[in-house]
């Protein structure tokens, strides 16, 4: 069984000799998920196979089953946050971070050393992994030029706005990843928005989960089957229902990180964009990595953009050794506690 530190080329996150998260690595025999997306459930179903547990939070394992994914009874290891599993001298925890309902960080404690992995996570409400001998991190939005001078909370105001202002014309769309629905279902409610909900079968689903993670509860609301819409009713959908919807009546909104102009902008005809992240900003991620200071910052380059860019400014800032993975990937024989070469 090999050691590494470090993301590989199929995306698995690599800590200690026994862990792979958010991919398939052969030989490995935990995989761990830290959340429900499909660009951290990479190689499931051979994982599925060929793992001896697979590793997730509860609301994480009732998301996969959603969606599709039956962890084998065997090999299901819910875990709740701050709870761990051995596996040979190595211990694996998840911790908390806030993303979507029931996303983790990881933690694997080695007799060599200590390892951390961040998942997909935004600041404030992620408590980082401190004093590791290796962290990787996501670094979605590790372009400095990748700043949005407005918080999360202006973006929920600006979406209010835009139901309050249409709503009367007719329904009101909303189009986004799975999670990120979910989180905005449940802060409309708390902000006191009480229009009728309606979500097509599977955000319907995921809602319900996501609803007892939050404590809220998201009534009224109902199964959307995909015919009209007349009612002043708010429509939450899948992003990839977008194009096919677009000519419905009414006012359609897309949430999505990648606005950088406004918190709220016009994108086309009946179409505005509401720029609403479940990822750190580079500012955030430099605050959590601040406080984190790992003795070696691996960034994830196999699913974010600017890696490279995020590596070079992090070290010049923080004065860190920080490098971007793949291709950065540490052998067994950099076992030791003063750092690694790679």
């Amino acid at each position: 069984m090999s050691c590494e530190v470090g993301v590989d080329k199929a995306g698995a996150v690599l800590l200690g000799c026994s862990v792979a998260a958010d991919s398939h690595r052969p030989g490995r025999p935990v995989r761990v998920v830290t959340h429900a997306h499909s660009d951290h459930m990479l190689g499931i179903e051979r994982s599925f196979r060929e793992s001896r547990l697979i590793v997730a939070t509860p609301v994480t394992m009732e998301m996969m089953e959603v969606l599709g994914y039956r962890v084998p009874h065997g090999k299901a290891v819910p875990l709740g946050y701050g709870e761990s599993v051995g596996f040979g001298d190595e211990s694996i925890m998840l911790v908390e971070s806030r993303h979507i309902a029931g996303s983790s960080q990881v933690l694997v404690e080695t007799p060599w050393g200590s390892f951390g992995y961040t998942g997909d996570f935004k600041m404030p409400g992620t408590r980082p992994l401190a004093g590791l001998d290796a962290l990787v991190v996501d670094a979605t939005y590790g372009d400095p030029r990748l700043q949005r001078a407005w918080g999360e909370w202006d973006a929920i105001a600006a979406l209010i706005e835009v139901i309050e202002r249409f709503i009367a014309e007719g329904p009101v769309w909303v189009y986004g990843y799975h999670g990120k629905l979910q989180e905005v279902m449940a802060q409309l409610r708390i902000r006191g928005v009480d229009y009728p909900f309606k979500a097509d079968l599977t955000t319907f689903r995921l809602a319900e989960i996501a609803a007892r993670f939050y404590g809220v509860r998201l009534d009224p609301i109902e199964i959307y089957d995909g015919g009209p819409v007349d009612d002043a009713i708010v429509v939450f959908v899948h992003s990839s229902k977008l194009q096919g919807y677009r000519r419905r009546p009414g006012m359609h909104v897309r949430l999505t990180g990648w606005e950088m102009r406004a918190p709220a902008a016009v994108a086309g005809e009946r179409l505005i964009n509401v720029s609403f992240s479940d990822h750190a900003s580079f500012r955030e991620i430099v605050e959590y990595l601040d406080y984190a200071r790992p003795r070696l910052v691996l960034v994830d380059a196999y699913r974010g953009r600017s890696a490279a860019i995020a590596a070079k400014y992090l070290e010049r800032i923080l004065n860190l050794r920080v490098k971007a993975s793949p291709p950065a990937m540490l052998g067994a024989a950099q076992r030791t506690v003063t750092g690694y070469e790679g």
